[in-house]
């Protein structure tokens, strides 16, 4: 059942494409900020209760609202999954921005390709140079099919009825959250939720590093996985980087321009730096990993573990 929810909610996505900020999301982020304000003192401990008071305020009723669906009838828990992964997953999402800044790179537009990309992760790109746009494009598309696909598939497998496709997001935007929204000298407050990610991540982070390898370069992935992920300034999210590089066979990373500088950036991958081919290989990439995520949906249903 949770294979069909996942291929309903994918082609309810490629169909009626979510538009504008996702708003399940958005509602993780009102819930911590929220929460941030009512319990920050200032203290670790703080942290600890509004992370714990967090995820109970939202996955206590999910868990309740699940439990009564089932006893009602089975097919509502599958309409509750479906409408979950339509709204949580982001695969699609960031396939069609990767293709766009595709485009117009492949088109000479520059411009167009760093304000595409800008308005995608929220930040500004420096337009001076076509490879750093196609590098940077292809990091966030790397990052985002972890923590918006992968990694919620994950949780969605391994937890009873839609509580991974809560638990996931929720945590993470919680440890996102409380990481910049904070004051600094109160950033003690976001050190629990920051470690309870870190651990609820390991294995999805190595699962996510691990499919990119199977579907890419196999050898070049485990090389760079290993040897450059711990330079990357986030070391978890370079194992992601540095073994979708490595399955690419084309470098990421390196120095990019920003304010007329050139901001310093570990080397992830080998071979030529990234370039607007390589991110129409990348597309392709990403496809073959949701692919075999598919089959090991697959294999779950036939060994009844879903």
């Amino acid at each position: 059942m949770s294979l069909a929810a996942l291929v309903v909610a994918l082609l309810a996505q490629h169909a009626w494409p979510l538009q504008g900020r996702n708003p399940l999301l958005a509602f993780y982020g009102r819930m911590a900020l929220s929460a941030s304000k009512r319990l920050n003192s200032g203290h670790r401990n703080d942290g600890v209760l509004a992370w714990c008071a967090l995820m109970a305020f939202v996955l206590v009723p999910i868990i309740v609202v699940d439990g009564l669906l089932v006893r009602v009838h089975p097919a509502l828990e599958f309409i509750v999954d479906a409408a979950l992964l339509y709204g949580t997953l982001r695969f699609l999402a960031t396939t069609a921005k990767l293709a766009a800044v595709q485009r117009a790179l492949r088109d000479g537009d520059l411009t167009g390709a760093a304000q595409a990309l800008s308005a995608w992760q929220g930040e500004p790109v420096d337009a001076e140079d076509a490879t750093a746009v196609a590098r940077l494009a292809a990091e966030q598309a790397l990052r985002e099919a972890h923590y918006g696909a992968f990694a919620p598939l994950f949780w969605f497998l391994v937890l009873p009825g839609p509580l991974g496709l809560v638990f996931y997001p929720l945590a993470h935007r919680a440890a996102r959250t409380w990481e910049v929204a904070v004051d600094a000298e109160d950033r003690d407050f976001g050190w629990f939720a920051a470690r309870a990610f870190h651990v609820i991540d390991w294995i999805p982070q190595r699962l996510t590093a691990f499919t990119f390898a199977v579907v890419g370069n196999f050898e070049d992935a485990l090389f760079c996985w290993r040897s450059q992920a711990a330079a990357w300034m986030r070391p978890e999210e370079g194992i992601v980087l540095a073994s979708g590089a490595g399955a690419l066979g084309v470098r990421l990373g390196e120095p990019v321009p920003e304010g007329g500088t050139f901001v310093p950036r570990p080397s992830l991958g080998l071979g030529d730096l990234a370039r607007d081919d390589a991110l129409a290989s990348l597309e392709g990439l990403l496809w073959r990993a949701l692919v075999l995520w598919l089959i090991v949906f697959l294999l779950a249903a036939a060994l009844s573990l879903r």
